[in-house]
């Protein structure tokens, strides 16, 4: 089990839904055909880009998805080759692309359906939060292209990073915690 985890925190309370994050994520990343490795969905459960009435109130809220990252990745207990794989020195989950054979048994058993089968490839693939440049101390490229830079990625694993101590400030929460996958990106939920 890895000692260190890398992880993101996005503020959702200044999420416009530009959707900058995801057209940057598949353009830099290369990322084929019609599969996303990053997503934009309602915050409520409802329809991108119509409005929600919570509580008497009209909302138009965003929540940004990738790759969790999962401290338990049931994606990676799942991979009949080990071609999903949690790195060690990092926590980071990824895919050899060497190794798939595209069964998709990944994709269908992760709860938050993140492996894509590249069909034209026939394997899976997923963020693997840009571990490249992670390595080169570069941002993501889905932080560093955010307008509204309410990314960050760092070491979740240190209580003394930046992205620890806002998790812990903003009381920052996973999203389907229920899962019981301990999901290594954090949301600062708007009031």
């Amino acid at each position: 089990m890895s000692t260190n985890q890398y992880g993101m925190v996005i503020d959702l309370r200044s999420c416009t839904g530009c959707q900058t994050c995801v057209v940057s994520c598949k353009t830099s990343n290369e990322v084929p055909e019609d599969g996303w490795w990053n997503h934009l969905l309602d915050y409520h459960d409802g329809e991108v880009y119509i409005a929600s009435a919570i509580d008497g109130k009209v909302s138009l809220r965003f929540r940004p998805t990738l790759c969790n990252h999962c401290e338990n990745p049931i994606c990676v207990a799942n991979c009949p080759t080990g071609a999903m794989h949690k790195n060690e020195e990092t926590g980071i989950v990824a895919v050899d692309q060497d190794v798939c054979i595209g069964c998709n048994t990944c994709g269908k058993s992760c709860p938050y359906e993140v492996p894509v089968l590249q069909k034209e490839q026939g394997v899976m693939g997923k963020c693997n939060l840009c571990a490249g440049r992670i390595d080169q101390g570069k941002d993501p490229f889905c932080v560093q292209a955010c307008p509204t830079r309410i990314r960050k990625v760092g070491l979740i694993s240190d209580p003394n990073s930046e992205v620890s101590k806002l998790i812990a400030e903003h009381d920052a929460q996973v999203w389907q915690p229920e899962n019981g996958t301990g999901p290594s990106v954090y949301y600062i939920l708007p009031a």
